[in-house]
């Protein structure tokens, strides 16, 4: 069964964490981060039912409750409102130094999933390009882009937009984590990374506005998830704890 967490704060961590970088236009997504429903019902195992506990209990709670949640459950959804500019000219580079920072409170043994969508999958990059003091904390284990700017082409439109995004370089020669990227071919914004697996799609509903190809591509999340290892070995999974 499960159970709401208690009001006064706590130390325990959940060792396998999801966490979601939305992308422009997406600064109310941390106060109601419904999009990732899917992922995260997929990386936790969770029902409808559960799912809905959660996000119903995420949308009235105070922030210092919200981080006890994030923390118990082990999902994570990044906050461009911290960011000066939000998520439409936000620093992609300030971005990645919050991400850090909060990597750097987790536990060291932490098995870390980044999921990136859209402008978030170029900080995911950004964060994974870099050289970083960790400080003893949680690096990522692993990552997934979704319909994210990441090749030389977007970054370069992006940058012209003056989206806070920056040209890095990230393939299978200098990453050491395994990368993932999902596109879709009805969407122009997603690119590839060189020797990078990527997942094509060809769907047009697809939960977002006003684009909807540019959406989620939540219907993959179990597959992806599976492929790049983001699912514990054993088949135990622990009661959801909200």
């Amino acid at each position: 069964m499960s159970r709401l967490p208690e009001a006064q704060g706590t130390d325990e961590h959940a060792r396998r964490v999801l966490y979601c970088v939305p992308g422009v236009w997406t600064d109310e997504w941390y106060d109601d981060p419904r999009a990732w429903w899917q992922w995260c019902r997929a990386f936790l195992g969770w029902s409808p039912e559960e799912w809905n506990a959660f996000y119903a209990r995420w949308c009235t709670a105070p922030e210092r409750v919200r981080q006890e949640m994030m923390a118990r459950n082990g999902v994570r959804f990044f906050d461009w409102q911290r960011v000066p500019g939000g998520s439409i000219r936000g620093s992609v580079a300030d971005a990645a130094d919050l991400m850090v920072g909060e990597l750097a409170n987790l536990p060291a043994d932490a098995d870390v999933t980044l999921l990136g969508h859209s402008k978030g999958g170029n900080v995911v990059k950004r964060l994974l390009a870099s050289t970083w003091d960790w400080n003893g904390g949680a690096k990522p284990a692993r990552a997934i882009l979704v319909d994210a700017p990441v090749d030389w082409l977007r970054e370069t439109v992006g940058r012209f937009l003056r989206l806070g995004i920056d040209r890095c370089d990230l393939s299978s020669r200098n990453c050491s984590v395994p990368v993932v990227t999902v596109n879709n071919w009805l969407d122009p914004s997603g690119g590839r990374l060189r020797g990078m697996r990527n997942y094509q799609t060809f769907v047009w509903q697809d939960y977002l506005q006003p684009y909807p190809p540019h959406g989620m591509k939540g219907f993959l999340a179990e597959r992806v998830l599976r492929d790049v290892g983001a699912f514990p070995q054993t088949s135990s999974t622990p009661l959801p704890v909200f």
